[in-house]
């Protein structure tokens, strides 16, 4: 059992590291705590070190000593992550979108200007005898127009590029929450992999006191000492922890497997990570309700869309209206309808248009729009629904989080004893009950991978708060990559 000066010295060691500021994305008026309050168990205290070997996956057995100034932790995995994953490119490439789609939508607001040139052969009848063509019926066309126009009053234009602005924060904040989504993943994964190092070595450790407890029964039985039926017994509880050692030796894998998915490395070593590592959450449970309500990117981003739908709602409607502007003209002629000198005529106008479908076209567009609000509407709707029940759920994990990690120290110093118990038995060569030594081993196992558990679903669950929350990427201002 690990003692409690190592538990302050793990402690000492966690403090070292700089928590992030929550400041840096919640508003200045918000208090927050200072800590989340300190766990008094971590994965280096069951681990009984902070650094962890990391055997291949393919010789899992494998425990040669590694350099372990080149050891990687949680904001190294995160800033991987983030510079490794496909959605974090895709996010960014739909925001390039919206953002130029922005530009279109500009541009219909401003100036615009054009310029025609012709010139080629052209032939001149007049079917009027008073009018005749002046000179020769064929001669040479010449003409230059310039126009530069401006839109002075165009609401469905300014709709739409009110609508796309929108839209493109929507983006934005999309791409925000991809990095959430994605350091969330990194996190779960770096987690994962360090629950199923520690499992795993549990795993031997039984495995090793089992195979300890059959060689002494072996002996025992040759001697006549001990019954076939004991024997039996044992080896029973051997092959079943060899089994349960596969079991976790191919979750081990599986998260070396994922960690090199999401980083495209494989480590050789790792930092184990601590619930301290991370940001820490306002102590009132009520105000983490709101603020993710308030601030959530997903929820953000569906608000502006439900915005920017209603823009488009109203533009459809505006269509009706007639669009003004105004438009500076200057045409250069010569040789029209006969052989004449050069003509220029310059103009400055204030140019009406106002066009409508006698079929509805404006009217059905509209309803189209509006059919998409309610979508949208309704999206934001289950939207919101669906996080505050994740939400919920995870302060219900980390409350009982707390609860288990008592129960579970507990139930490990009561097994520890009666396995130590056990081993002084096996040196004397006096064991006492067969059934209370297997038990024990068991029970130890159970204990050490219930502990273990609930450490990883804390740090998990304080990790997807932190997410939902928008402060969980900034973790990798801490990596040394």
């Amino acid at each position: 059992m690990i003692k409690p000066l190592s538990i302050q010295v793990a402690l000492v060691l966690m403090s070292s590291y700089a928590v992030l500021p929550l400041a840096q994305a919640q508003s200045a008026n918000t208090t927050y705590s200072k800590q989340t309050k300190a766990s008094q168990y971590s994965l280096s205290d069951l681990a009984g070190k902070d650094i962890l070997d990391l055997p291949n996956s393919d010789d899992i057995a494998t425990t040669t000593a590694k350099n372990t100034n080149a050891a990687i932790g949680l904001p190294e995995f995160v800033a991987l992550s983030l510079q490794q994953s496909p959605q974090m490119r895709q996010a960014r490439a739909q925001f390039e979108t919206a953002e130029a789609r922005e530009g279109v939508t500009r541009a219909d607001l401003l100036p615009t200007a054009s310029i025609r040139v012709a010139r080629g052969p052209e032939t001149s009848v007049s079917t009027v005898a008073q009018i005749p063509t002046t000179g020769t019926s064929k001669h040479t066309y010449k003409t230059k127009s310039f126009r530069l126009t401006q839109p002075l009053i165009n609401v469905p234009a300014f709709k739409e590029f009110d609508s796309s602005r929108q839209s493109k924060d929507a983006s934005a904040l999309r791409l925000q929450s991809m990095r959430e989504v994605t350091a969330l993943n990194a996190a779960r994964a770096t987690i994962d992999l360090a629950v199923a190092r520690i499992t795993l070595n549990f795993s031997d450790a039984q495995l090793e006191q089992l195979n300890k407890i059959l060689s002494y029964l072996e002996a025992r039985t040759l001697a006549g000492a001990s019954s076939q039926a004991d024997l039996e017994r044992a080896r029973t509880r051997s092959l079943a922890a060899r089994q349960t050692r596969l079991e976790q030796q191919t979750n081990y894998r599986n998260a070396m497997f994922e960690i090199n998915r999401l980083t495209g490395l494989m480590p050789e070593t790792l930092q184990l990570p601590f619930l301290q590592m991370l940001p820490a959450l306002p102590e009132d449970k009520q105000q983490i309700r709101q603020l993710i309500k308030d601030q959530n990117y997903d929820l953000l981003a569906l608000r502006k869309d439900v915005n920017a739908q209603k823009t488009t709602v109203a533009g459809e409607y505006s269509k009706y209206l007639p669009v003004l502007g105004a438009s500076l003209e200057k045409d250069t002629t010569e040789n029209v309808r006969g052989v004449n000198s050069s003509w220029t005529d310059t103009r400055a106008l204030a140019v009406m248009t106002w066009n409508f479908s006698l079929g509805g076209r404006e009217y059905y567009s509209a309803q189209q729009a509006a059919a998409e609000l309610r979508n949208r509407e309704a999206k934001l709707d289950d939207e919101t629904q669906r996080i505050s029940q994740a939400t919920e759920a995870d302060i219900a994990l980390l409350q009982a989080t707390s609860v288990r990690l008592e129960a579970a120290e507990a139930e490990q110093a009561s097994a520890l004893a009666v396995v130590e118990a056990v081993e002084e038995q096996l040196k004397s060569g006096r064991m006492g009950s067969l059934l209370e030594a297997l038990d024990a081993s068991d029970r130890l196992f159970g204990a050490r991978f219930r502990l273990t558990q609930a450490l990883g679903q804390q740090m998990k669950a304080h990790a997807q708060l932190l997410s939902r929350l928008g402060l969980l990427s900034e973790i990798q201002t801490h990596s040394k990559l």
